[in-house]
């Protein structure tokens, strides 16, 4: 087997003690209100807040002249850096902000299915990287796109059309969770 060459992208970088703990959709993909353990913003005119975000790293190695590429992509779910505020912890609300989780698993979902279909060419990490940048954009104009219309879980009607619209999506790359 020739030479591997390995890159490590992490989507979240954030200063607290040096530690940011998290957990991956495929260890745990139902959120409790336990998972919100950061500081409330108390200015924000939302009632809740999740962080969540995908990472992904590669490999790519030539054996015989054929380049075969091994990654892995994750989405996760910061508890640290989630909070919600005293009082406002509803059932609807939670599934709000589950949703923002399933979005992410979405776009590693894309992310998983692009890196399947990639057929590699003479920059891997420029294509990659273009490729990422791409899935990364998609899934926070989603993110701000669901939070518009639902009114941050205020619109009950748009709630459930979300709800039925991530299911969906989550059905159709139901192939791509690993």
């Amino acid at each position: 087997m020739g030479k591997y060459f390995t890159i490590v992208l992490f989507l979240f970088v954030a200063n607290n003690n040096g530690y940011v703990g998290k957990f991956s959709y495929a260890e745990r993909s139902e959120l409790d209100w336990s998972d919100f353990r950061g500081r409330p913003e108390m200015s924000s005119n939302f009632d809740a807040s999740v962080n969540t975000g995908i990472t992904y790293q590669w490999a790519y190695g030539k054996d015989k002249g054929d380049i075969e590429l091994n990654y892995q992509v994750d989405s996760f779910c910061y508890p640290s850096l989630s909070w919600v505020k005293r009082g406002q912890m509803s059932k609807p609300l939670l599934l709000h902000e589950q949703l923002h989780f399933d979005i992410s698993e979405l776009h590693a979902r894309i992310m998983r299915k692009r890196l399947k279909e990639y057929k590699a060419g003479q920059n891997i990490r420029r294509d990659l990287n273009k490729m990422y940048k791409l899935v990364e954009r998609m899934r926070i104009n989603m993110q701000e796109r669901y939070d518009e219309e639902t009114d941050h879980s205020r619109n009950e009607v748009n709630q459930k059309k979300w709800e039925k619209k991530i299911k969906t999506l989550m059905w159709y790359y139901r192939d791509y969770t690993k």
